[in-house]
C-alpha cells in the first residue's frame, strides 16, 4: 500500500470524526468498532512518524466519540427519554379502544364557563337605550369667535362697573398711593403694589394702574431673565408699547 493512500484513509476517518464532534450530531451514528478495525489493519503498514501520529489522532477522536456516547446515555436516562420509534410502534399496535382510554386518563382540560345573567342583559339594554344617536354623538359644537378689545375708561363706565366720578376718584387715590411709594424708592415691585385684599380688588388695581401708566404718570420696567416687573417714575422716553400681564399666577406671588 502506497504511503499517500494510507494517509488519505486515515485523514478521511479524522475528518469524519471531527465533523460529528464539532456539529453536535448523534454520536451513536459513528460505528466505533468498525473504525477501530480499519485503523488496526492500517497500523502494521505505518512506518513514518507522520503516519503514526495521524493514527494516534484518529484513536483520540474515537475515544472522544465514546465519551460523547456515554454523556448522551446519561442525559437521556436522567430526562426519562423514550425513543420516538418505540412510542410510534406502541401507538400502532394498540387498539383504538385502548388509545381512547389512555387519552381520557391523561387529558386534563381547563374549563371556563361564562354566563350572562338576566340582570346584566337589562343593564346592557339600559346603557344602549340611553346613548345618543350616532349623528348627534359626533356632532361638532359651534364656537363663536370673539375679538380682543381694550378695557379703557369709557368701557368701564359703559359696563357700569364704576361711574365716571368713582373711576376718577379711584385713579386719583391710586396715583397718590403710587407716588408715596416712589418718593422713598425709585422702583416698586408691580405685584406687591397691585395686590389687594382679594382677587377682584387686585384686578381692579391692575386695571387702574394701567390707566395711570397710559397717562404717562409712571412706566414699567420688565426684566425677563429675573422674571420681575417694576414700576418706575415718569413715562417712558422711548416709543410707548403695550404688553399683556397674566393674572393667573397671583396666588404664587407674595
Amino acid at each position: 500500500m502506497q504511503e499517500s493512500e494510507k494517509i488519505q484513509k486515515i485523514l478521511k476517518i479524522v475528518e469524519m470524526l471531527n465533523t460529528v464532534i464539532g456539529s453536535n450530531l448523534d454520536p451513536f451514528k459513528v460505528d466505533v468498532k468498525e473504525y477501530v478495525l480499519r485503523l488496526k489493519e492500517l497500523l502494521p503498514n505505518l512506518k513514518e512518524l507522520d503516519e503514526i501520529l495521524m493514527d494516534a489522532e484518529a484513536l483520540r477522536l474515537l475515544a472522544r466519540i465514546v465519551e460523547l456516547q456515554e454523556k448522551w446515555v446519561r442525559y437521556q436516562a436522567s430526562s426519562l427519554y423514550v425513543d420516538p420509534l418505540i412510542v410510534e410502534l406502541k401507538i400502532i399496535t394498540l387498539p383504538p379502544e385502548r388509545l381512547a382510554e389512555i387519552f381520557s386518563r391523561s387529558w386534563h382540560p381547563i374549563v371556563k364557563i361564562e354566563q350572562v345573567t338576566l340582570n346584566e342583559i337589562i343593564r346592557a339594554a339600559s346603557y344602549w337605550n340611553t346613548l345618543l344617536p350616532i349623528p348627534e354623538r359626533f356632532r361638532r359644537e359651534t364656537v363663536e369667535e370673539t375679538k380682543l378689545s381694550l378695557l379703557d375708561k369709557e368701557e368701564l363706565v359703559k359696563m357700569k362697573i364704576l361711574t365716571e366720578e368713582e373711576l376718577n376718584k379711584r385713579l386719583e387715590e391710586l396715583s397718590m398711593e403710587l407716588n408715596k411709594f416712589l418718593e422713598n424708592e425709585e422702583k416698586v415691585d408691580y405685584w406687591k403694589f397691585v395686590r389687594g385684599k382679594d382677587y377682584n380688588e387686585t384686578i381692579t388695581r391692575a386695571v387702574l394702574l394701567a390707566h395711570i401708566i397710559s397717562m404717562g404718570h409712571a412706566s414699567l420696567e420688565i426684566k425677563p431673565l429675573e422674571e420681575k416687573i417694576e414700576i418706575v417714575k415718569g413715562g417712558q422716553k422711548r416709543q410707548p408699547r403695550s404688553f399683556a400681564i397674566s393674572m393667573q399666577k397671583l396666588g404664587e406671588r407674595d
